[in-house]
């Protein structure tokens, strides 16, 4: 692995709308029975406009880009909060700054919408060789 310092961007990388299909697969794969990923009708009775993207989805692309930043086994923890709804339509941009440097690395780590809108923020650390 490489060494990083205080104020590395690891990265910021804008991701495709995963679309529909790939939010009902991704509810398949993780058993997520939870209607309002797949069903219009159960997510305007919720309140929203359509159907909402799984927030693991978002954590699980943090993962991967953090493994192909800082190798696969460095990952040792990670911690994501989601702070507004995303639809299967949406683009995001995640980003990972490195914000200490000791025994591990931590890392901030947050996911936006183009427009701004912050809708997960999150911390990571990965183990230091």
């Amino acid at each position: 692995m490489k060494s990083f310092a205080k104020g590395d961007v690891l990265f910021e990388r804008k991701l495709a709308s995963p679309g529909r299909g790939r939010v009902a697969l991704f509810s398949t794969a993780t058993e997520d029975p939870n209607p309002i990923h797949v069903d219009d009708a159960f997510a305007a009775k919720a309140g929203f406009p359509n159907v909402l993207q799984q927030g693991p989805m978002t954590t699980a692309q943090f993962a991967l880009l953090l493994g192909e930043i800082a190798g696969e086994p460095a990952l040792k923890s990670l911690d994501v909060t989601f702070t507004a709804p995303v639809y299967p339509q949406d683009e995001l941009i995640l980003r990972a700054e490195v914000t200490e440097v000791g025994t591990t690395i931590r890392c901030a780590l947050s996911a936006s919408k183009p427009d701004g809108a912050q809708t997960a923020k999150g911390i990571a650390e990965l183990g230091v060789d």
